[in-house]
Protein backbone atom coordinates (compact mmCIF):
# COMPACT_ATOMS: atom_id res chain seq x y z
CA UNK A 1 0.00 0.00 0.00
CA UNK A 2 3.04 2.02 0.99
CA UNK A 3 4.71 1.91 -2.44
CA UNK A 4 0.89 2.33 -4.64
CA UNK A 5 1.06 5.50 -2.71
CA UNK A 6 4.45 7.09 -3.85
CA UNK A 7 3.71 6.06 -6.88
CA UNK A 8 0.37 7.81 -7.23
CA UNK A 9 2.79 10.84 -5.73
CA UNK A 10 5.06 10.29 -8.22
CA UNK A 11 2.86 10.55 -11.28
CA UNK A 12 0.67 13.64 -10.31
CA UNK A 13 4.34 15.26 -9.67
CA UNK A 14 5.46 14.52 -13.20
CA UNK A 15 1.91 15.78 -14.59
CA UNK A 16 2.31 19.01 -12.72
CA UNK A 17 5.89 19.48 -13.49
CA UNK A 18 4.49 18.94 -17.48
CA UNK A 19 2.07 21.50 -16.98
CA UNK A 20 4.02 24.23 -15.27
CA UNK A 21 6.66 23.84 -17.56
CA UNK A 22 4.03 24.22 -20.75
CA UNK A 23 2.50 27.10 -19.39
CA UNK A 24 6.04 28.73 -18.83
CA UNK A 25 6.44 27.88 -22.53
CA UNK A 26 2.80 29.75 -23.31
CA UNK A 27 3.84 32.58 -21.12
CA UNK A 28 7.10 33.14 -22.96
CA UNK A 29 6.07 32.72 -26.71
CA UNK A 30 3.20 34.93 -25.56
CA UNK A 31 5.34 37.88 -24.44
CA UNK A 32 7.30 37.58 -27.61
CA UNK A 33 4.20 37.86 -29.89
CA UNK A 34 3.89 41.41 -28.19
CA UNK A 35 7.23 42.30 -28.51
CA UNK A 36 9.05 44.60 -31.16
CA UNK A 37 12.44 43.60 -33.01
CA UNK A 38 14.08 46.25 -30.59
CA UNK A 39 12.97 43.80 -27.63
CA UNK A 40 14.15 40.28 -29.39
CA UNK A 41 17.27 39.34 -29.04
CA UNK A 42 19.97 38.24 -31.70
CA UNK A 43 19.63 35.07 -33.00
CA UNK A 44 22.43 32.25 -32.90
CA UNK A 45 25.03 32.06 -35.78
CA UNK A 46 23.32 30.26 -38.32
CA UNK A 47 21.16 30.67 -41.64
CA UNK A 48 17.44 31.49 -41.35
CA UNK A 49 16.03 30.72 -44.59
CA UNK A 50 12.67 31.85 -42.84
CA UNK A 51 12.09 34.38 -39.74
CA UNK A 52 12.54 33.22 -36.91
CA UNK A 53 9.98 35.02 -35.18
CA UNK A 54 11.40 34.78 -31.36
CA UNK A 55 15.03 36.29 -32.25
CA UNK A 56 16.73 38.76 -34.96
CA UNK A 57 18.62 37.05 -37.63
CA UNK A 58 21.52 40.25 -37.71
CA UNK A 59 24.65 40.22 -36.83
CA UNK A 60 26.74 37.02 -38.58
CA UNK A 61 23.45 35.66 -39.06
CA UNK A 62 22.60 38.59 -41.39
CA UNK A 63 26.05 38.34 -43.24
CA UNK A 64 25.43 34.70 -43.98
CA UNK A 65 21.93 35.42 -45.59
CA UNK A 66 23.44 38.20 -47.22
CA UNK A 67 26.11 36.21 -48.59
CA UNK A 68 23.78 33.04 -49.98
CA UNK A 69 21.78 35.64 -51.55
CA UNK A 70 24.54 36.86 -53.72
CA UNK A 71 26.10 33.12 -54.52
CA UNK A 72 28.52 32.52 -52.06
CA UNK A 73 28.84 29.61 -49.67
CA UNK A 74 29.38 29.93 -45.84
CA UNK A 75 31.87 28.33 -44.89
CA UNK A 76 33.55 29.26 -48.16
CA UNK A 77 34.26 25.64 -50.11
CA UNK A 78 37.32 24.95 -52.24
CA UNK A 79 37.22 23.47 -55.60
CA UNK A 80 36.96 19.19 -55.38
CA UNK A 81 40.32 19.58 -57.76
CA UNK A 82 43.74 19.01 -58.08
CA UNK A 83 46.82 19.58 -60.52
CA UNK A 84 47.96 16.06 -62.01
CA UNK A 85 51.62 14.87 -61.51
CA UNK A 86 53.63 17.17 -62.27
CA UNK A 87 55.81 14.46 -64.34
CA UNK A 88 53.29 14.78 -66.84
CA UNK A 89 55.25 18.41 -68.23
CA UNK A 90 58.14 16.07 -69.26
CA UNK A 91 58.74 16.09 -72.90
CA UNK A 92 58.83 12.50 -74.47
CA UNK A 93 61.79 13.59 -76.20
CA UNK A 94 64.49 15.95 -75.59
CA UNK A 95 64.82 19.46 -78.28
CA UNK A 96 66.83 21.67 -79.22
CA UNK A 97 66.19 25.56 -80.78
CA UNK A 98 68.18 26.41 -83.95
CA UNK A 99 69.39 30.50 -83.00
CA UNK A 100 69.67 31.26 -86.22
CA UNK A 101 67.32 31.94 -89.21
CA UNK A 102 69.45 31.29 -92.16
CA UNK A 103 69.71 27.94 -94.14
CA UNK A 104 70.74 25.29 -91.69
CA UNK A 105 73.22 22.65 -93.05
CA UNK A 106 73.07 19.11 -91.81
CA UNK A 107 76.31 17.15 -91.63
CA UNK A 108 75.76 13.14 -91.73
CA UNK A 109 78.03 12.74 -88.60
CA UNK A 110 79.98 14.45 -86.11
CA UNK A 111 83.45 14.67 -88.10
CA UNK A 112 81.44 16.65 -91.08
CA UNK A 113 80.34 19.00 -88.59
CA UNK A 114 83.74 19.74 -87.05
CA UNK A 115 85.14 20.10 -90.37
CA UNK A 116 81.91 22.17 -91.50
CA UNK A 117 81.20 19.86 -94.28
CA UNK A 118 80.03 18.92 -96.82
CA UNK A 119 76.19 19.30 -95.76
CA UNK A 120 73.82 16.31 -97.08
CA UNK A 121 71.34 18.54 -97.11
CA UNK A 122 70.21 22.33 -95.33
CA UNK A 123 66.79 23.11 -93.48
CA UNK A 124 65.16 26.22 -95.08
CA UNK A 125 65.91 29.41 -93.54
CA UNK A 126 63.25 30.60 -90.91
CA UNK A 127 62.24 32.50 -87.97
CA UNK A 128 60.88 29.51 -85.68
CA UNK A 129 63.02 25.79 -85.90
CA UNK A 130 63.51 23.65 -83.47
CA UNK A 131 64.80 19.96 -83.76
CA UNK A 132 64.66 16.63 -81.82
CA UNK A 133 67.97 15.68 -80.32
CA UNK A 134 69.53 12.84 -78.63
CA UNK A 135 73.06 14.11 -78.31
CA UNK A 136 75.10 16.96 -78.00
CA UNK A 137 78.55 18.44 -78.38
CA UNK A 138 80.85 21.15 -78.25
CA UNK A 139 82.91 22.38 -81.40
CA UNK A 140 84.57 25.35 -81.65
CA UNK A 141 82.47 26.65 -79.29
CA UNK A 142 79.41 26.37 -80.43
CA UNK A 143 76.41 23.49 -79.95
CA UNK A 144 75.98 20.74 -82.17
CA UNK A 145 73.38 18.21 -81.65
CA UNK A 146 72.44 14.65 -83.05
CA UNK A 147 69.17 14.68 -83.92
CA UNK A 148 66.43 11.21 -84.07
CA UNK A 149 68.03 10.49 -87.73
CA UNK A 150 71.46 10.84 -86.41
CA UNK A 151 72.14 13.95 -88.76
CA UNK A 152 74.22 16.92 -87.03
CA UNK A 153 73.06 20.55 -86.85
CA UNK A 154 74.05 23.41 -84.88
CA UNK A 155 71.52 24.44 -81.93
CA UNK A 156 70.82 25.31 -78.14
CA UNK A 157 69.51 22.36 -76.06
CA UNK A 158 65.68 23.49 -75.03
CA UNK A 159 65.55 23.27 -70.95
CA UNK A 160 63.26 25.51 -70.33
CA UNK A 161 59.34 25.97 -71.14
CA UNK A 162 55.96 26.60 -69.85
CA UNK A 163 55.10 23.91 -67.08
CA UNK A 164 51.40 25.30 -65.96
CA UNK A 165 49.08 22.54 -65.38
CA UNK A 166 45.25 22.79 -65.12
CA UNK A 167 43.07 21.07 -63.21
CA UNK A 168 41.78 17.08 -62.64
CA UNK A 169 38.39 17.36 -60.87
CA UNK A 170 36.75 14.74 -58.39
CA UNK A 171 33.80 16.42 -57.97
CA UNK A 172 31.52 18.66 -60.12
CA UNK A 173 32.18 22.62 -59.25
CA UNK A 174 29.04 24.24 -58.11
CA UNK A 175 30.04 27.70 -60.01
CA UNK A 176 32.38 29.05 -62.80
CA UNK A 177 36.38 29.35 -62.08
CA UNK A 178 39.52 30.67 -64.08
CA UNK A 179 42.44 31.80 -63.84
CA UNK A 180 44.97 35.00 -64.41
CA UNK A 181 46.45 35.21 -67.49
CA UNK A 182 48.98 38.16 -66.73
CA UNK A 183 49.28 39.75 -63.23
CA UNK A 184 46.09 42.19 -62.08
CA UNK A 185 44.99 44.07 -59.39
CA UNK A 186 41.11 43.19 -57.88
CA UNK A 187 38.39 46.02 -57.85
CA UNK A 188 36.07 46.55 -55.81
CA UNK A 189 33.34 46.50 -58.23
CA UNK A 190 32.64 45.67 -61.57
CA UNK A 191 34.19 48.25 -63.72
CA UNK A 192 37.56 50.21 -63.63
CA UNK A 193 36.21 52.65 -62.23
CA UNK A 194 36.12 51.57 -58.75
CA UNK A 195 39.27 51.68 -56.36
CA UNK A 196 41.32 48.51 -56.60
CA UNK A 197 41.33 46.68 -53.44
CA UNK A 198 44.71 46.48 -52.58
CA UNK A 199 45.26 42.86 -53.48
CA UNK A 200 47.50 41.89 -56.41
CA UNK A 201 47.13 38.63 -58.10
CA UNK A 202 50.19 36.84 -59.71
CA UNK A 203 49.90 35.27 -63.14
CA UNK A 204 47.88 32.03 -63.60
CA UNK A 205 46.28 32.55 -59.97
CA UNK A 206 43.34 30.02 -59.60
CA UNK A 207 39.94 31.89 -58.92
CA UNK A 208 36.18 31.04 -58.01
CA UNK A 209 34.06 32.82 -59.88
CA UNK A 210 30.34 33.60 -58.49
CA UNK A 211 28.61 36.49 -60.33
CA UNK A 212 29.99 37.77 -63.74
CA UNK A 213 28.85 41.67 -64.95
CA UNK A 214 29.75 43.45 -68.07
CA UNK A 215 31.60 46.37 -68.07
CA UNK A 216 33.68 48.74 -69.82
CA UNK A 217 33.79 46.33 -72.95
CA UNK A 218 35.13 43.39 -70.29
CA UNK A 219 33.26 40.73 -68.56
CA UNK A 220 33.73 41.13 -65.22
CA UNK A 221 33.88 38.57 -62.30
CA UNK A 222 33.19 38.50 -58.41
CA UNK A 223 35.81 36.23 -57.15
CA UNK A 224 34.92 37.01 -53.43
CA UNK A 225 32.79 39.67 -51.74
CA UNK A 226 33.27 43.05 -52.95
CA UNK A 227 36.49 42.14 -55.12
CA UNK A 228 36.12 41.40 -58.77
CA UNK A 229 38.22 40.75 -61.72
CA UNK A 230 37.77 41.19 -65.38
CA UNK A 231 38.19 39.14 -68.43
CA UNK A 232 41.30 41.60 -69.97
CA UNK A 233 42.88 39.91 -67.53
CA UNK A 234 41.86 36.99 -66.41
CA UNK A 235 39.86 33.87 -68.37
CA UNK A 236 36.59 32.11 -67.64
CA UNK A 237 35.73 28.18 -67.12
CA UNK A 238 31.87 28.02 -67.73
CA UNK A 239 30.88 24.83 -65.96
CA UNK A 240 28.20 23.42 -68.27
CA UNK A 241 28.08 19.28 -68.33
CA UNK A 242 25.05 19.42 -71.37
CA UNK A 243 26.10 17.11 -74.10
CA UNK A 244 26.24 19.76 -77.02
CA UNK A 245 24.65 19.56 -80.21
CA UNK A 246 26.23 16.89 -82.58
CA UNK A 247 28.11 15.11 -80.06
CA UNK A 248 26.81 11.58 -79.19
CA UNK A 249 28.04 9.26 -76.07
CA UNK A 250 29.33 10.25 -72.76
CA UNK A 251 32.96 12.09 -73.65
CA UNK A 252 33.43 15.26 -75.27
CA UNK A 253 36.29 17.74 -75.07
CA UNK A 254 34.88 21.38 -74.99
CA UNK A 255 36.93 24.46 -76.32
CA UNK A 256 36.03 27.56 -75.75
CA UNK A 257 37.22 30.54 -78.53
CA UNK A 258 36.63 33.30 -76.56
CA UNK A 259 37.50 32.27 -72.97
CA UNK A 260 40.93 30.23 -74.73
CA UNK A 261 39.82 27.70 -72.64
CA UNK A 262 39.31 23.54 -72.93
CA UNK A 263 37.01 21.46 -70.47
CA UNK A 264 36.75 17.37 -70.75
CA UNK A 265 33.55 15.65 -69.70
CA UNK A 266 32.81 12.33 -68.89
CA UNK A 267 29.75 11.05 -67.80
CA UNK A 268 27.79 14.09 -67.28
CA UNK A 269 31.34 15.46 -64.45
CA UNK A 270 33.89 17.66 -65.29
CA UNK A 271 37.09 15.47 -65.54
CA UNK A 272 39.64 18.17 -66.38
CA UNK A 273 40.20 21.69 -67.39
CA UNK A 274 42.89 24.37 -68.64
CA UNK A 275 43.95 27.33 -70.47
CA UNK A 276 44.85 26.87 -74.14
CA UNK A 277 46.21 29.52 -77.36
CA UNK A 278 43.74 28.87 -80.29
CA UNK A 279 44.05 30.27 -83.75
CA UNK A 280 45.35 34.35 -84.34
CA UNK A 281 43.02 36.26 -87.16
CA UNK A 282 43.33 34.90 -90.16
CA UNK A 283 44.31 31.52 -89.16
CA UNK A 284 41.22 30.94 -87.40
CA UNK A 285 40.62 27.38 -85.13
CA UNK A 286 37.53 26.45 -87.18
CA UNK A 287 34.61 26.24 -84.65
CA UNK A 288 32.15 22.88 -85.33
CA UNK A 289 32.01 19.38 -84.15
CA UNK A 290 34.71 16.87 -84.60
CA UNK A 291 35.73 13.73 -83.63
CA UNK A 292 39.46 12.74 -82.69
CA UNK A 293 40.73 10.19 -85.91
CA UNK A 294 44.51 10.47 -85.25
CA UNK A 295 46.85 10.59 -82.27
CA UNK A 296 50.99 10.95 -82.39
CA UNK A 297 53.26 10.93 -79.09
CA UNK A 298 55.33 13.31 -81.12
CA UNK A 299 54.90 14.83 -84.74
CA UNK A 300 56.61 17.62 -86.87
CA UNK A 301 54.80 20.53 -88.27
CA UNK A 302 56.03 23.03 -90.51
CA UNK A 303 54.54 25.66 -92.83
CA UNK A 304 54.81 28.95 -94.49
CA UNK A 305 52.48 31.12 -95.62
CA UNK A 306 54.13 34.32 -97.42
CA UNK A 307 55.26 33.91 -100.86
CA UNK A 308 58.63 34.21 -100.08
CA UNK A 309 58.62 31.62 -97.65
CA UNK A 310 60.15 34.13 -95.05
CA UNK A 311 57.92 33.02 -92.14
CA UNK A 312 58.72 29.26 -92.50
CA UNK A 313 58.44 27.38 -89.50
CA UNK A 314 60.06 23.96 -88.88
CA UNK A 315 58.89 22.16 -85.21
CA UNK A 316 60.37 18.67 -84.88
CA UNK A 317 59.01 16.60 -81.60
CA UNK A 318 55.61 18.26 -81.33
CA UNK A 319 54.15 16.30 -78.13
CA UNK A 320 51.35 14.49 -77.51
CA UNK A 321 48.99 15.73 -80.77
CA UNK A 322 45.38 14.30 -81.12
CA UNK A 323 44.21 15.39 -84.72
CA UNK A 324 40.51 16.15 -85.12
CA UNK A 325 39.81 18.21 -88.34
CA UNK A 326 42.23 17.16 -90.99
CA UNK A 327 45.52 18.89 -90.61
CA UNK A 328 43.92 20.55 -86.96
CA UNK A 329 45.42 19.16 -84.01
CA UNK A 330 45.49 19.86 -79.93
CA UNK A 331 49.15 19.64 -79.05
CA UNK A 332 51.49 20.48 -76.67
CA UNK A 333 53.85 23.09 -76.81
CA UNK A 334 57.25 23.53 -75.93
CA UNK A 335 58.09 27.04 -77.85
CA UNK A 336 57.34 30.00 -76.24
CA UNK A 337 53.00 31.03 -76.39
CA UNK A 338 51.16 33.14 -74.24
CA UNK A 339 48.08 31.32 -72.48
CA UNK A 340 44.67 32.54 -73.02
CA UNK A 341 45.19 34.44 -76.23
CA UNK A 342 45.06 33.25 -79.50
CA UNK A 343 48.34 32.81 -81.73
CA UNK A 344 48.55 29.49 -83.38
CA UNK A 345 48.04 28.95 -87.02
CA UNK A 346 44.89 27.29 -86.21
CA UNK A 347 45.91 24.17 -84.09
CA UNK A 348 44.70 24.23 -80.46
CA UNK A 349 47.85 25.10 -78.12
CA UNK A 350 48.31 23.66 -74.78
CA UNK A 351 51.18 23.18 -72.11
CA UNK A 352 53.50 19.81 -72.20
CA UNK A 353 51.89 18.38 -69.02
CA UNK A 354 48.09 19.43 -69.96
CA UNK A 355 48.57 17.78 -73.76
CA UNK A 356 49.69 14.92 -71.89
CA UNK A 357 46.75 14.67 -69.46
CA UNK A 358 44.71 15.07 -72.42
CA UNK A 359 46.61 12.26 -74.55
CA UNK A 360 46.39 10.09 -72.18
CA UNK A 361 42.73 10.44 -71.54
CA UNK A 362 41.28 10.51 -75.06
CA UNK A 363 41.21 8.03 -77.97
CA UNK A 364 40.06 8.10 -81.28
CA UNK A 365 36.61 8.54 -81.76
CA UNK A 366 36.17 10.85 -78.88
CA UNK A 367 34.30 14.53 -79.84
CA UNK A 368 35.75 17.74 -79.88
CA UNK A 369 33.33 20.38 -79.69
CA UNK A 370 34.90 23.81 -80.60
CA UNK A 371 32.95 27.10 -80.41
CA UNK A 372 33.27 31.07 -79.68
CA UNK A 373 29.91 32.16 -77.51
CA UNK A 374 30.75 35.58 -79.12
CA UNK A 375 30.15 34.32 -82.42
CA UNK A 376 33.48 36.31 -83.45
CA UNK A 377 35.01 33.34 -85.16
CA UNK A 378 33.75 32.87 -88.82
CA UNK A 379 32.12 29.39 -89.28
CA UNK A 380 33.67 29.16 -92.23
CA UNK A 381 36.93 30.27 -93.90
CA UNK A 382 39.10 29.34 -97.04
CA UNK A 383 41.89 28.32 -94.49
CA UNK A 384 40.43 26.07 -92.40
CA UNK A 385 42.03 22.87 -92.29
CA UNK A 386 43.94 23.01 -95.50
CA UNK A 387 47.35 23.97 -93.86
CA UNK A 388 49.83 22.25 -91.97
CA UNK A 389 48.46 24.03 -88.55
CA UNK A 390 50.41 24.91 -85.60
Amino acid sequence: MKFKYIAILLVLSLLASIFFSSAEVVSASSEMVGKTDEDKPICQPGLYVVDPGDCLPLGPSETIKDLKSHGFRYPPLDLAARKPDASLSQLPIMIAKVESTGPLPVFASLGDAEASGPAIRTIAAGPMRYVTMVNQTSIHGATFVMMETGEWVEATPLYSYNTFQGLEFTRMPKNDFGWTVNPTPSYTGPGFSYATTGKEYEKYALYQIFNVAEADGYEWYEIAPGEWLNSHKGRRVPVDPTRPEGVEGNRWIKIDLFNQVLSVYEDGQLKFASLIASGLDPFFTQPGTFQIYRSFKTVTMQDSYEADRSDYYQLQGVPWALFYDRNTAIHGIYWPVMLGFPQSHGCVNMTPGDAQWLYNWAKEGDWVYVFDPSGKTPLDSPLYGGTNDQ
